[in-house]
């Protein structure tokens, strides 16, 4: 049967492609070069030519002009670098500035420009290559530079790579769980949850949502390493978690999990799913993290916090208790000058569970 007109189509785009199925869709109106009205498409997505993969692509097309959410492809043609990117984004920035206020004046201009420069290690990386650890990198070389340096790098990065989100080269924005320390303070760009915070998060642990906060303040897990948890990297019954990102000493790090909060992770433990937070039998995104489970825990508590504070309570509940410094850095997976990574490796489990549960 014939698709309705603006319906859509399904192509295949010839030999020497993996995936040779197209699914166009489609994406309001343009003017041809007759100057005549036409409907505009664009591709959804790409499948192997095979009888699933042909049956995959109708209900991507059905799914689509139903109006169901669905994940783009990436643009992948001509990626551009960061310093592209970058210079894109500021240029627009600048136009806007001067249409709102009449001027932009050259100290800002100038402020963004060393911003930039000192992001120098990824000006030739292309944005869908650079990696969390190539910015953590940029941002622990100006550590020992001002507030107003360092938020200006931070609003940089943080532009730059939402502009490559928005423009589909990348899917992820993830400069908001970047450590960002400044010399006059030494204060981190994060606020912690109180002590009366967290104990009205208890008070609330009945909710879901809240029960998984209260596993990323018990754990100290970044967001990306909660929602990048393998159920396979998950025990229980040993109650630790073998997952973690960014440095060396982070990355396959044992996670112990506290006696509080091991009732959630069993809750959520199941062996069939491929992540310990599932949707859809894949991972969420961070989009889909925040829509689904921190925004309605921060609107029901009345807070306004960010995922990344979680991670500075653990380190300061850890505080409090006076748990020994070389335990901290291993469950929080950060280096430490004179401890080597070895000693992380072989930190005994049992001494890990002791720690957590004294907080």
């Amino acid at each position: 049967m014939k698709n309705p007109p603006g319906y859509g189509s399904i192509v295949d785009l010839g030999k020497k492609r993996r995936r040779p199925i197209a699914v166009r869709g489609p994406n309001g109106k343009k003017f041809n070069k007759q100057g005549k009205e036409i409907i505009d498409y664009k591709y959804l997505g790409y499948f192997e030519r095979t009888a699933q993969g042909k049956m995959d692509a109708k209900i991507l097309l059905a799914q689509y002009n139903s109006g169901i959410a669905i994940d783009l492809p990436k643009n992948t043609s001509a990626c551009p670098a960061f310093k592209e990117m970058a210079s894109i984004w500021l240029t627009k920035h600048l136009e806007h500035i001067q249409a709102k206020k009449g001027k932009v004046s050259k100290q800002l201009k100038s402020s963004y420009d060393a911003a930039i420069l000192k992001c120098s290690p990824i000006h030739g990386k292309k944005m869908d290559c650079i990696k969390f650890q190539d910015v953590q990198d940029i941002a622990d070389s100006i550590s020992d530079m001002s507030n107003s340096t360092v938020s200006n790098v931070r609003t940089v990065l943080f532009e730059t790579f939402d502009l490559a989100r928005k423009q589909k080269y990348i899917n992820e924005n993830f400069i908001g769980d970047i450590d960002f320390i400044y010399k006059t303070s030494h204060k981190k760009i994060h606020d912690t949850f109180s002590r009366d915070e967290v104990d009205l998060l208890w008070k609330h642990s009945g909710d879901g949502s809240i029960q998984i906060i209260l596993i990323m303040v018990y754990t100290g897990m970044r967001i990306e390493e909660l929602l990048s948890m393998k159920t396979e990297n998950v025990h229980p019954e040993e109650r630790y978690m073998i997952g973690g990102v960014k440095t060396s000493a982070g990355i396959n790090r044992i996670i112990p999990i506290a006696q509080k909060i091991l009732p959630f992770i069993q809750n959520l433990y199941d062996s069939r799913k491929p992540y310990l937070l599932t949707h859809d039998s894949k991972r969420y995104s961070r989009a889909d993290f925040m829509k689904a489970f921190w925004e309605p825990a921060m609107n029901l508590l009345g807070m306004n916090h960010l995922p990344h504070d979680t991670r500075y309570a653990c380190a300061t509940m850890m505080d409090r208790a006076n748990v020994n410094e070389n335990s901290k850095k291993t469950i929080l997976g950060h280096s430490k000058e004179g401890v080597t990574n070895k000693i992380y490796v072989e930190k005994d489990l049992q001494d890990l569970l002791t720690a957590i549960d004294m907080i």
